[in-house]
């Protein structure tokens, strides 16, 4: 069944950065939350809030070697998610979100269709080891889930390895992974920069 639903949503997003290297940080500290909302009063079909944040740790490993650890949490205060547009509730998977699966397959399916819930939770750790001054591999697992009711969640979980290129924009990446829940494996490319 096809539905249009309708917002005006206010959104402020705040990023607070301290890194050693913006393009290639080898360690420091990246935390980002927003908020935004929409009001039946406003235009809105449907009254909700949504709170969303993201952190990522950089921890050197030796002289050269790095370890990521992210994290992603989302909630969507409302009294259903039915009337919300896609925009403002969750779904994962991909590249940047949890390696291993198609990206945004993971959230809540109706018939063919993933569409959004109404929480979101994702975890990361990867470590990147420098061949040289340009190249590196990388072995990495995520998980996450995006569900209505935190009862549901089954962090679904995914592994593999990459490449990386430091590129004049910034470290290049790309990674074979696994996806555990679907047992398929994923190719996935991606800028990896700090948000």
């Amino acid at each position: 069944m096809e539905t249009t639903s309708r917002a005006l949503v206010p959104n402020v997003m705040w990023t607070w950065r301290r890194v050693d290297n913006l393009l290639d940080p080898r360690r420091g500290t990246v935390i980002q939350a927003q908020v935004g909302g929409g009001a039946k009063a406003l235009f809105s079909d449907q009254n909700f809030i949504r709170l969303h944040s993201r952190w990522q740790q950089y921890i050197p490993l030796g002289r050269l070697d790095t370890l990521s650890l992210r994290a992603e949490v989302g909630y969507t205060l409302a009294d259903s998610r039915q009337h919300v547009p896609q925009d403002y509730v969750f779904r994962t998977g991909g590249s940047g979100s949890v390696r291993g699966y198609a990206y945004q397959s993971l959230g809540i399916k109706e018939g063919d269709a993933t569409v959004g819930g109404r929480y979101l939770g994702v975890v990361s750790a990867e470590a990147t080891h420098w061949l040289d001054e340009s190249w590196g591999i990388a072995a990495f697992v995520d998980a996450g889930d995006a569900v209505d009711e935190l009862k549901d969640i089954k962090m679904a979980v995914g592994y593999g390895l990459g490449a990386r290129w430091r590129s004049p924009a910034g470290p290049i990446g790309v990674d074979l992974a696994y996806g555990q829940r679907t047992s398929e494996i994923n190719l996935h490319f991606s800028l990896a920069i700090p948000f």
